[in-house]
Protein backbone atom coordinates (compact mmCIF):
# COMPACT_ATOMS: atom_id res chain seq x y z
CA UNK A 1 0.00 0.00 0.00
CA UNK A 2 1.34 3.73 -0.46
CA UNK A 3 -0.33 6.91 0.50
CA UNK A 4 -0.71 10.45 -1.41
CA UNK A 5 -1.02 13.38 1.00
CA UNK A 6 -2.23 16.70 0.36
CA UNK A 7 -3.32 19.69 2.62
CA UNK A 8 -4.37 23.34 1.35
CA UNK A 9 -5.34 26.33 3.22
CA UNK A 10 -7.70 27.00 0.61
CA UNK A 11 -9.41 30.56 -1.01
CA UNK A 12 -11.14 32.03 2.24
CA UNK A 13 -9.22 30.89 5.76
CA UNK A 14 -6.51 33.09 7.13
CA UNK A 15 -4.75 29.52 8.81
CA UNK A 16 -4.72 26.01 8.00
CA UNK A 17 -6.02 23.87 11.09
CA UNK A 18 -6.36 20.96 8.94
CA UNK A 19 -2.85 18.12 10.17
CA UNK A 20 -2.27 14.96 7.94
CA UNK A 21 -0.26 12.27 8.37
CA UNK A 22 0.95 8.84 6.77
CA UNK A 23 3.32 6.33 8.17
CA UNK A 24 4.58 2.42 6.54
CA UNK A 25 4.41 -0.06 8.58
CA UNK A 26 5.43 -3.32 8.00
CA UNK A 27 2.67 -5.16 6.86
CA UNK A 28 0.15 -1.60 5.63
CA UNK A 29 0.01 2.05 6.17
CA UNK A 30 -1.57 4.28 8.47
CA UNK A 31 -2.93 7.42 7.35
CA UNK A 32 -4.86 9.87 9.23
CA UNK A 33 -6.64 13.56 8.68
CA UNK A 34 -7.52 15.92 11.63
CA UNK A 35 -10.02 19.08 11.19
CA UNK A 36 -9.21 21.19 13.68
CA UNK A 37 -12.15 23.81 15.42
CA UNK A 38 -12.03 26.60 17.94
CA UNK A 39 -10.65 29.70 16.74
CA UNK A 40 -7.60 29.19 14.31
CA UNK A 41 -4.39 29.03 17.11
CA UNK A 42 -6.82 26.34 18.84
CA UNK A 43 -7.87 24.61 16.12
CA UNK A 44 -4.55 24.59 14.83
CA UNK A 45 -3.37 23.62 17.82
CA UNK A 46 -5.64 20.72 18.20
CA UNK A 47 -5.44 19.01 15.28
CA UNK A 48 -1.09 18.77 15.63
CA UNK A 49 -2.08 18.21 18.99
CA UNK A 50 -4.62 15.30 18.31
CA UNK A 51 -2.46 13.88 15.14
CA UNK A 52 0.58 13.37 17.00
CA UNK A 53 -0.66 11.73 20.34
CA UNK A 54 -2.78 9.24 17.47
CA UNK A 55 0.16 8.38 15.56
CA UNK A 56 2.84 8.24 18.75
CA UNK A 57 0.06 5.48 20.54
CA UNK A 58 0.18 3.50 17.67
CA UNK A 59 3.19 3.26 16.82
CA UNK A 60 4.42 1.98 20.59
CA UNK A 61 1.56 -0.45 20.95
CA UNK A 62 1.79 -1.73 16.95
CA UNK A 63 3.97 -5.40 16.32
CA UNK A 64 3.82 -7.45 12.87
CA UNK A 65 0.76 -9.84 12.11
CA UNK A 66 -1.28 -7.81 14.04
CA UNK A 67 -5.27 -9.25 13.73
CA UNK A 68 -8.05 -6.81 12.01
CA UNK A 69 -9.67 -6.97 15.42
CA UNK A 70 -6.27 -6.28 17.47
CA UNK A 71 -5.60 -3.21 15.02
CA UNK A 72 -9.40 -1.79 15.69
CA UNK A 73 -8.71 -1.61 19.08
CA UNK A 74 -5.05 0.02 19.19
CA UNK A 75 -6.90 2.55 16.52
CA UNK A 76 -9.81 2.97 19.06
CA UNK A 77 -7.15 3.46 22.07
CA UNK A 78 -5.09 6.04 19.60
CA UNK A 79 -8.22 7.97 18.87
CA UNK A 80 -9.12 7.74 23.43
CA UNK A 81 -5.23 9.64 23.89
CA UNK A 82 -5.54 11.72 21.36
CA UNK A 83 -9.17 13.04 23.01
CA UNK A 84 -6.91 13.33 26.51
CA UNK A 85 -3.99 14.93 24.86
CA UNK A 86 -6.71 17.64 23.67
CA UNK A 87 -8.81 18.27 26.33
CA UNK A 88 -6.05 18.28 29.10
CA UNK A 89 -4.49 20.82 27.05
CA UNK A 90 -7.68 22.89 26.75
CA UNK A 91 -8.41 22.65 30.94
CA UNK A 92 -4.83 23.51 31.21
CA UNK A 93 -4.31 26.77 29.03
CA UNK A 94 -4.70 30.19 30.81
CA UNK A 95 -7.87 30.92 28.94
CA UNK A 96 -9.45 27.45 29.04
CA UNK A 97 -10.15 27.44 25.58
CA UNK A 98 -12.55 25.30 24.06
CA UNK A 99 -10.69 24.14 21.08
CA UNK A 100 -11.01 20.06 19.61
CA UNK A 101 -10.79 18.47 16.26
CA UNK A 102 -12.33 16.16 13.83
CA UNK A 103 -10.17 12.77 13.33
CA UNK A 104 -10.46 9.92 10.93
CA UNK A 105 -7.97 7.25 10.47
CA UNK A 106 -7.07 4.14 8.76
CA UNK A 107 -4.63 1.28 8.63
CA UNK A 108 -4.95 -0.37 5.40
CA UNK A 109 -3.21 -3.44 4.22
CA UNK A 110 -3.52 -5.80 1.65
CA UNK A 111 -6.80 -7.57 2.49
CA UNK A 112 -8.64 -4.83 5.36
CA UNK A 113 -8.89 -0.97 6.29
CA UNK A 114 -9.68 -0.61 9.60
CA UNK A 115 -11.40 2.61 9.93
CA UNK A 116 -11.70 4.71 12.78
CA UNK A 117 -14.04 8.62 12.86
CA UNK A 118 -14.85 11.30 15.10
CA UNK A 119 -16.52 14.15 13.56
CA UNK A 120 -17.13 14.56 10.35
CA UNK A 121 -13.84 14.51 8.28
CA UNK A 122 -14.39 11.69 5.78
CA UNK A 123 -13.59 8.42 4.94
CA UNK A 124 -14.04 7.09 1.37
CA UNK A 125 -13.81 3.53 -0.67
CA UNK A 126 -14.00 3.37 -4.58
CA UNK A 127 -13.51 -0.49 -5.32
CA UNK A 128 -12.35 -1.36 -8.78
CA UNK A 129 -15.34 -2.26 -9.99
CA UNK A 130 -18.24 -0.16 -8.33
CA UNK A 131 -19.62 3.09 -7.10
CA UNK A 132 -17.90 5.43 -4.68
CA UNK A 133 -19.08 4.64 -1.32
CA UNK A 134 -18.78 6.82 2.34
CA UNK A 135 -17.50 4.45 4.75
CA UNK A 136 -17.94 6.79 7.79
CA UNK A 137 -20.81 8.30 9.40
CA UNK A 138 -20.77 12.13 10.19
CA UNK A 139 -20.99 13.12 13.55
CA UNK A 140 -23.37 16.33 13.23
CA UNK A 141 -26.57 17.47 13.96
CA UNK A 142 -27.56 17.85 10.47
CA UNK A 143 -26.56 13.66 10.04
CA UNK A 144 -29.10 13.06 12.59
CA UNK A 145 -31.65 15.17 11.71
CA UNK A 146 -31.62 13.27 8.61
CA UNK A 147 -31.31 10.12 10.30
CA UNK A 148 -34.60 10.65 12.21
CA UNK A 149 -35.98 11.99 8.79
CA UNK A 150 -36.53 15.33 9.84
CA UNK A 151 -34.82 16.63 6.81
CA UNK A 152 -33.97 15.29 3.05
CA UNK A 153 -30.33 14.64 1.51
CA UNK A 154 -30.10 17.80 0.10
CA UNK A 155 -31.35 19.64 2.56
CA UNK A 156 -28.18 18.60 4.86
CA UNK A 157 -25.61 20.33 2.71
CA UNK A 158 -27.68 24.03 3.30
CA UNK A 159 -29.26 23.44 6.34
CA UNK A 160 -28.41 26.53 9.07
CA UNK A 161 -26.58 23.48 11.55
CA UNK A 162 -24.25 21.99 9.16
CA UNK A 163 -21.26 22.55 10.52
CA UNK A 164 -22.37 21.52 14.08
CA UNK A 165 -20.21 18.54 15.51
CA UNK A 166 -22.33 16.02 17.81
CA UNK A 167 -18.65 14.56 18.70
CA UNK A 168 -15.04 16.23 18.80
CA UNK A 169 -11.48 14.91 19.82
CA UNK A 170 -11.05 17.76 22.85
CA UNK A 171 -13.73 18.87 24.11
CA UNK A 172 -14.80 16.32 26.77
CA UNK A 173 -12.89 14.10 29.06
CA UNK A 174 -14.66 11.15 27.07
CA UNK A 175 -15.68 10.40 22.84
CA UNK A 176 -16.85 7.67 21.41
CA UNK A 177 -14.78 6.85 18.43
CA UNK A 178 -16.70 4.66 15.40
CA UNK A 179 -14.85 1.76 14.67
CA UNK A 180 -15.04 -0.77 11.19
CA UNK A 181 -13.44 -3.40 9.49
CA UNK A 182 -13.41 -2.63 5.55
CA UNK A 183 -12.62 -5.80 3.19
CA UNK A 184 -10.54 -4.96 0.65
CA UNK A 185 -9.75 -6.37 -2.79
CA UNK A 186 -7.06 -5.68 -5.05
CA UNK A 187 -6.98 -1.93 -7.09
CA UNK A 188 -9.73 -0.73 -4.32
CA UNK A 189 -8.91 2.79 -3.14
CA UNK A 190 -9.21 4.42 0.29
CA UNK A 191 -9.73 8.11 0.57
CA UNK A 192 -9.34 10.57 4.03
CA UNK A 193 -10.43 14.00 3.88
CA UNK A 194 -11.84 16.64 5.33
CA UNK A 195 -15.26 18.56 4.34
CA UNK A 196 -13.29 21.15 2.72
CA UNK A 197 -13.29 18.58 0.09
CA UNK A 198 -16.66 17.11 0.12
CA UNK A 199 -17.72 20.56 0.64
CA UNK A 200 -16.96 21.89 -2.38
CA UNK A 201 -16.68 18.92 -4.80
CA UNK A 202 -19.62 16.51 -5.06
CA UNK A 203 -19.15 13.04 -5.02
CA UNK A 204 -19.44 11.72 -8.34
CA UNK A 205 -16.66 14.34 -8.89
CA UNK A 206 -14.67 12.68 -6.44
CA UNK A 207 -14.97 9.06 -8.33
CA UNK A 208 -14.21 10.52 -11.19
CA UNK A 209 -10.54 12.09 -10.08
CA UNK A 210 -9.94 8.74 -8.32
CA UNK A 211 -10.59 6.61 -11.24
CA UNK A 212 -9.22 8.57 -14.09
CA UNK A 213 -6.00 10.13 -12.19
CA UNK A 214 -2.79 8.84 -11.83
CA UNK A 215 -2.38 8.24 -7.79
CA UNK A 216 0.42 10.29 -7.11
CA UNK A 217 -1.74 13.01 -8.52
CA UNK A 218 -5.14 12.45 -6.80
CA UNK A 219 -4.71 14.89 -3.65
CA UNK A 220 -3.65 17.74 -5.86
CA UNK A 221 -6.40 17.37 -8.98
CA UNK A 222 -9.03 17.10 -5.73
CA UNK A 223 -7.55 20.01 -4.14
CA UNK A 224 -7.86 22.27 -7.14
CA UNK A 225 -11.27 20.87 -7.58
CA UNK A 226 -12.47 22.27 -3.90
CA UNK A 227 -10.23 25.60 -4.66
CA UNK A 228 -12.37 25.89 -7.91
CA UNK A 229 -15.48 25.32 -6.22
CA UNK A 230 -14.75 28.21 -3.62
CA UNK A 231 -12.21 26.92 -1.33
CA UNK A 232 -14.38 27.93 1.53
CA UNK A 233 -12.24 25.47 4.21
CA UNK A 234 -8.67 24.06 4.34
CA UNK A 235 -8.69 21.04 2.19
CA UNK A 236 -6.86 17.80 3.25
CA UNK A 237 -6.94 14.40 1.45
CA UNK A 238 -5.05 11.29 1.68
CA UNK A 239 -5.19 8.20 -1.10
CA UNK A 240 -4.09 4.86 0.13
CA UNK A 241 -3.60 2.92 -3.05
CA UNK A 242 -1.66 -0.14 -3.99
CA UNK A 243 -0.83 1.19 -6.93
CA UNK A 244 3.33 1.10 -7.75
CA UNK A 245 5.02 4.04 -6.22
CA UNK A 246 6.14 7.24 -8.52
CA UNK A 247 8.97 9.39 -8.03
CA UNK A 248 6.38 11.71 -6.67
CA UNK A 249 5.04 9.78 -3.73
CA UNK A 250 5.24 11.81 -0.63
Amino acid sequence: MKAYLGCDIGRTRAENQDSIRAESYPDGVLAIVCDGMGGMENGSTASKLAIAAAEEHFQSAYHSGMSDEEICDLLRGSATVANQKVYRAAVSSRMRSRMGTTLVGAFVRQHTACIVNIGDSRAYLLPQEGELRQLTTDHTVVQLLYEQGMITAEERATHARRNELMRAVGVASRVLADIQTVPMKPGDKVLLCSDGLYNMVPPERIAEIMRQTPAEQVPEVCIAAANAGGGRDNISVILLTDEQMTDTEI
